[in-house]
């Protein structure tokens, strides 16, 4: 068979060079998926020790894509790298603006947002590996906090690997020029850096972690998800609250969900006219009724007879209810009010409410 054919040339290069680049693109096109997935098995041993067998699944269908980008990209520059551009065409080299500079450039951008991506994929299955991997050594909030603070890292990355690699820009010495200007930047963020500073805080002290209700203030709610800068949490009229970290830090915080108990407290008022006994036996009945409520309801129980107030004799009532569920507070605290309300009725006393009486002697 004669083969002399393949030494012609057509548009600057021989013809047995324009066929071995078709078929390193062919090759390519009919065999990434599987070069992806020895790919993927391979990189598998490095979180092989943090995660097990049944995460691998989701890990090679969150890096598959990134691999065959990647491989796509280097079977087309392989292919073409070796041919050249024809001497009519008068193209300048790669180092001077031109075709040939910006196709350079073009590619190792694309690289640098390949390689970034397959980082990305990356944290990104580690957050599902801590969500999902029974006694992680780290929770589910840290792990989503690592994963946003990783990929800020790698953008930041990607973006000066451009800036030196595509651009040839000088990297140490805009980074010794952002360091002049570091002060004011710092002086102008005071906020930002104290709120995300605020947010280490949160993921390492760990006051809450997102699911759990708590009181901050006047404000309860919901924590739905904490932030460089801010935590969301949804009130309990259902509305987004978005608090900054550094005020969460700074503030009283209480639990609820991590709290056992919950305390009903309040005060019983009696008009004037109540006697002493009454009022004594009144008090040792009420405390009897919450003793025996239930289990539900704890022995920490407070019936007092504790002022004179303007228009009433008032009696303190303080008792903890056995769960953090407010249902189930109300719940007991309706049943109970209810019961004691009959009790004054059935010991001939009433309710006070804001009143005047005037006495007039003759």
């Amino acid at each position: 068979m004669d083969t002399a054919f393949l030494n012609d040339v057509y548009l600057g290069n021989p013809i047995y060079k324009w066929l071995t680049s078709a078929g390193v693109i062919g090759l390519s096109l009919l065999f990434n998926g599987l070069f992806a997935k020895l790919a993927s098995k391979a990189s598998y041993r490095i979180f092989r020790k943090v995660s097990q067998e049944q995460f691998y699944e989701e890990f090679s269908r969150l890096l598959n894509r990134p691999f065959l980008n990647l491989i796509n990209l280097l079977a087309i520059y392989f292919s073409l790298s070796h041919l050249s551009f024809p001497a009519e065409w008068e193209m300048v080299t790669k180092d001077e603006f031109g075709v040939r500079w910006i196709l350079h450039t073009a590619f190792i951008i694309a690289c640098i947002v390949v390689i970034g991506d397959l980082f990305l994929k990356a944290t990104s299955f580690m957050e599902h590996v801590y969500h999902n991997l029974e006694n992680a050594s780290i929770s589910k909030d840290f792990a989503s906090f690592l994963k946003e603070l990783t990929r800020v890292l790698i953008y930041i990355a990607c973006f000066f690997a451009v800036l030196g690699k595509a651009f040839q820009v000088d990297i140490s010495a805009l980074i010794t020029g952002l360091g002049i200007g570091g002060l004011a930047i710092a002086l102008a963020a005071q906020d930002t850096l104290a709120n995300l500073i605020g947010s280490f805080i949160i993921y390492l002290d760990k006051p809450f972690q997102i699911g759990e209700l708590i009181q901050l203030g006047d404000i309860s709610g919901t924590v739905e998800k904490i932030g460089f800068r801010t935590t969301r949490i949804r009130t309990v009229e259902k509305s987004l609250l978005i608090v900054p970290n550094k005020k969460i830090i700074d503030s009283n915080l209480n639990n609820i969900t991590q709290s056992q108990q919950r305390r009903v407290k309040f005060t019983l008022g009696l008009t004037y006219q109540t006697q002493a006994s009454q009022i004594l036996s009144l008090r040792d009945e009420i405390r009897q009724l919450i003793a025996e409520a239930g289990p539900l309801v704890s022995d920490d129980i407070t019936v007092r007879f504790i002022d004179f107030d303007s228009s009433s004799l008032n009696i303190l009532v303080v008792y903890f209810v056995n769960s953090n569920s407010y249902d189930v507070m109300a719940e007991i605290k309706e049943k109970l009010n209810l019961q004691i309300m009959a009790l004054v009725e059935a010991h001939g006393c009433q309710f006070a409410y804001p009143t005047q009486t005037v006495f007039v002697q003759n």
